[in-house]
């Protein structure tokens, strides 16, 4: 195979490292790879061959990695789980707001920003549930254990804001967010600003007056 061209690497959000560069080793290069396709198209529709190809790496090599695709893709879920919210969500929301309830409500604003972003393909987290329906699968865990992390942060949030009820509220904010990247995948990324004033209105009756 011959060496694929690597592409000047431009600010995405989440920022994250270009596919298959012919300078990181052959499992970074799978992960990367698999990263960007499962993204654009999904898990159930790339195949292994088209990642060994696109990684210039061979088969046996994929599989010297990793057990299965299955795994590849619980692989590349806590990846996405690793730069979307621990290195770019979270981060992101607690710098813009003063306050705990002031930051639930700017978890939207960053949502909003994410939406903008023209390699906008959903939330990879939640766009492959319904791809893994096995619950033996890896992938399938992966990305419940991503989307409980989301839950975790809302609550600690919800927790330091004195909310009365900090785990329903975590629960409400939770299932706004999900329901603002649904829409945002339809096409109907303003449905953000819907959802952010729904949680304000949450946000208001729960803290104490």
């Amino acid at each position: 195979m011959s060496p694929r061209s690597s592409e000047p690497a431009r600010t995405r959000i989440p920022p994250r490292p270009a596919a298959a560069d012919a300078g990181t080793d052959a499992r970074e290069r799978i992960i990367r790879t698999a990263y960007e396709l499962f993204t654009r198209h999904g898990l159930n529709s790339v195949g292994v061959d088209r990642i060994v190809v696109e990684a210039n790496v061979a088969k046996t090599t994929l599989y010297r990695h990793f057990r299965s695709k299955d795994d590849l893709a619980a692989q590349v879920l806590e990846r996405h789980h690793q730069l979307w919210l621990q290195d770019w969500l979270a981060p992101k929301t607690l710098a813009r707001g003063d306050s705990p309830a002031e930051r639930l409500i700017a978890i939207f604003d960053s949502l909003e920003e994410w939406f903008a972003d023209d390699d906008f393909h959903g939330c990879l987290l939640l766009n492959s549930l319904p791809e893994t329906r096995e619950r033996s699968s890896a992938a399938r865990r992966a990305a419940i254990g991503g989307i409980a992390n989301v839950y975790v942060l809302l609550e600690r949030l919800t927790v330091e804001a004195g909310a009365r009820e900090p785990e329903r509220l975590a629960r409400q904010i939770h299932l706004l967010m999900r329901g603002a990247i649904v829409a945002a995948t339809e096409g109907r990324a303003d449905a953000v600003r819907d959802a952010q004033e729904a949680a304000r209105q949450l946000i208001e009756q729960a803290l104490p007056r």
